[in-house]
C-alpha cells in the first residue's frame, strides 16, 4: 500500500468509516511505515483535542433581533430584475425552438424541380422548332432577316417590336 492512499483511510478510521478488510490493510501499513504511524498518532491526537474542546458558544446579545431586522430590510427583487431573469431563460428556449420550426419547413417544403427551357418543352409536348418555322416560312428576304436578328437577342419585349 502507497502512503498516499494510507493516509485516506486514516481519515476514514478517524471519523468511522473505514470497513473491517481496509482496517487490517492499513494496520499492516501502520506498522511498516513511520510516517504513516505518525500520521495516524497525530490524527489521533487532534480528534482528542477536538473533543476535549468542544464548548456552547452563545450569540452576542440581540443577534436574534439584528438578524431578523436585516432579513426584512433585505432588497426585494425588482419587476425589472424578475423580467430580465424571465428573458435570460426564455431567449435561448425561443431560439432552439426558432430554429427547429425554420429547419422543419425547409425540411418538410416541397421542392419544385428546376427544368431547362428544353425539358419544359418536351414536358408539355411543344414542338421548339414552331416559331423558327414561321420565321423561315416568311415570303420577304428582308422581314426573314430582321426576324432572325430579333430572334437572336434576348429579351421577349424586343422580339415583339419586330416588323409585322
Amino acid at each position: 500500500m502507497r502512503c498516499k492512499k494510507a493516509e485516506k483511510l486514516i481519515s476514514r478510521l478517524v471519523d468511522g468509516r473505514l470497513d473491517e478488510k481496509s482496517q487490517q490493510a492499513l494496520n499492516e501499513h501502520v506498522k511498516t511505515c513511520p510516517a504513516c504511524a505518525r500520521t495516524l498518532a497525530d490524527y489521533k491526537n487532534l480528534q482528542s483535542l477536538l473533543r476535549s474542546a468542544r464548548m456552547e458558544a452563545e450569540p452576542l446579545p440581540y443577534f436574534e433581533e439584528r438578524l431578523k431586522a436585516r432579513l426584512s430590510a433585505a432588497a426585494r427583487p425588482s419587476v425589472l430584475a424578475t423580467v430580465e431573469r424571465w428573458y435570460a431563460a426564455a431567449v435561448p428556449v425561443f431560439l432552439i425552438v426558432a430554429t427547429v420550426a425554420i429547419g422543419l419547413l425547409f425540411l418538410l417544403q416541397p421542392s419544385e424541380p428546376q427544368y431547362s427551357q428544353a425539358e419544359m418543352l418536351l414536358f408539355e409536348n411543344q414542338n421548339p422548332l414552331k416559331e423558327t418555322q414561321v420565321i423561315f416560312d416568311e415570303e420577304k428576304p428582308e422581314v426573314r432577316q430582321l426576324k432572325l436578328l430579333f430572334a437572336g437577342l434576348e429579351g421577349e419585349e424586343i422580339m415583339n417590336r419586330g416588323v409585322k
